[in-house]
């Protein structure tokens, strides 16, 4: 009555066909020694090399479903294909296993029906991938973890900068729209190259704030706020200069041009998302004139008839300075940072979920002068982290070495809910990325009450303890992180508001 208990040891599939003795090892078969190690080396393996599936599966009449064959190699920068083992059916002399491990060094080879089934190992990333008759399926990869940050580029620009937007182009590759304070000389986009972001082309703008890119089908465009002259220009309140414009990439001529220009009031942030495949844009109004910060921020829909953006939803803020569009399973989420209501920095800063064609109120959360939203996810754990720029109340004393708070959806509870505190100083910008299986979340501190001259510091996610600081990179007036990759290499770039520079770092990993 007792069950059958199988005890799975692994078996030495050299050892069924080696010798002891290495001095009578077949022809093409070769023992060598590296660094204190020996290992067999095959430069042609001769047929005496096969033995029976029957030696291996003794008492087993069948081929087992499931198999592990675990290869430790070592591959010279020469060879370019090395066989290692095939598995026969003992009855008909079938094959039912090949395992061929082949490279090319260099370039990657095609996947194609010919390599279906084929093991390609790549040295250099340390990695094994399965061709599935289409495109190579990794199998094993050594993770990326991240070292330190170089300093690979001092962009200078021709004025101080309140956004950075990170795209691709199709045909061109990636580029950057950043936003320039100076009327006169107007913002630009930069084209990626190796060595960094290169002037690609000049957009006119008035205080320019905030860029964003969006794709509607095979089509690129940008959207850019104004917002009047800035300070040391004299317009009228309702200035002519308060509007955002929408910009399509002309393929033709290879740049942008202006397609529609809509009315925004000192937009401090776009945001594009689609629904149901229709294409929303949302801006983030922050204020009418010199101090009206009461008023409506707009959600625009497309209209695929007029081929324009129409407003779909009016929805109240006070100060609006970020919107966050986010999806968990079926629902959609647009979180707005609220940031003064003309009296006080301490509101209420709200998260929205759409119902039936338009944004409902979720649910409210108490921020400071709230800047940014950043949503990121964890393995099946859903967080948002708010940017808190300072406290200020009245005519009081302001405060910038303030918590900025990360919360997490609790699904059962259906609300977000604090869970870690994190102190900052008037911070403006949060972003995420991940490298390999770690995640990070570096913050863009830009003021501490006396100076602009600050660490803005990275953190890297440590489970049970949370985000726990590990790089500081030191900033000037920091108003902006962004992520991006290129040719397997990872990079953050930040900019600048007090000064006409911004950085782009290079991520070492190991």
């Amino acid at each position: 009555g007792h069950p059958t208990k199988f005890y799975l040891i692994p078996l030495d599939l050299l050892s069924f066909v080696l010798e002891r003795d290495t001095s009578k090892l077949v022809p093409g078969v070769h023992m060598k020694q590296v660094g204190g190690v020996r290992g067999v080396h095959f430069s042609s393996p001769h047929t005496s090399m096969s033995f029976p599936s029957s030696q291996l599966l003794v008492n087993c009449e069948l081929f087992p479903r499931e198999f592990s064959i675990v290869v430790t190699l070592k591959v010279s920068s020469s060879s370019a294909k090395r066989e290692a083992s095939r598995v026969k059916s003992a009855e008909r002399g079938r094959l039912l296993l090949g395992l061929r491990l082949s490279r090319e060094l260099g370039l990657e080879r095609l996947c194609s029906e010919q390599l279906q089934g084929q093991l390609w190992f790549h040295p250099l990333r340390r990695s094994l991938y399965l061709c599935d008759g289409t495109v190579w399926i990794t199998l094993l990869e050594d993770r990326k973890r991240l070292d330190y940050l170089l300093e690979h580029q001092v962009l200078s620009t021709s004025s101080e900068t309140h956004d950075i937007e990170v795209f691709q182009v199709p045909g061109m590759g990636l580029m950057a729209a950043m936003a320039h304070r100076s009327a006169a000389s107007g913002s630009a986009v930069y084209l990626w190259n190796h060595t960094g972001f290169r002037l690609y082309q000049n957009i006119t703008t008035y205080g320019a704030l905030a860029w964003r890119h969006f794709i509607m089908g095979k089509k690129v465009f940008l959207v850019v706020s104004n917002c009047g002259g800035g300070p040391d220009e004299h317009f009228n309140k309702e200035s002519l200069m308060d509007f955002s414009v929408i910009y399509k990439w002309s393929k033709h001529k290879k740049q942008f041009v202006r397609f529609q220009t809509l009315q925004t009031h000192c937009a401090r942030d776009w945001e594009a998302f689609k629904i149901n495949r229709m294409t929303y844009l949302a801006v983030a109004n922050h204020r009418q004139g010199n101090n009206n910060h009461t008023i409506d921020s707009v959600i625009y829909k497309w209209n695929r008839l007029t081929k324009t953006f129409e407003v779909h939803q009016m929805l109240p803020t006070l100060g609006a300075y970020d919107w966050e569009f986010f999806t968990v399973g079926p629902y959609h989420f647009l979180v707005v940072a609220n940031a003064f209501d003309g009296v006080t920095t301490f509101v209420d800063s709200v998260i929205y979920i759409w119902i039936d064609g338009s944004f409902q109120v979720f649910q409210t959360i108490k921020t400071f002068c709230a800047t940014d939203w950043e949503m990121f996810q964890i393995g099946s754990r859903v967080f948002l982290v708010v940017a808190n720029g300072h406290k200020l109340h009245v005519n009081g004393p302001s405060q910038y070495a303030i918590n900025s708070t990360i919360y997490e959806l609790n699904i059962i509870g259906k609300l977000f809910v604090r869970f870690q505190d994190i102190v900052t100083y008037s911070a403006v910008d949060w972003e995420f990325f991940s490298l390999g299986e770690e995640y990070f979340l570096v913050v863009a501190n830009s003021f501490n009450g006396e100076s602009y001259s600050l660490n803005s510091i990275i953190y890297r996610w440590q489970g049970y303890e949370g985000f726990v600081p590990v790089h500081w990179l030191p900033t000037i007036g920091c108003s902006d992180w962004e992520f991006f990759s290129s040719k397997g290499e990872s990079y953050l770039i930040y900019s600048s508001a007090k000064l006409p520079i911004s950085k782009v770092f290079k991520l070492k990993t190991y």
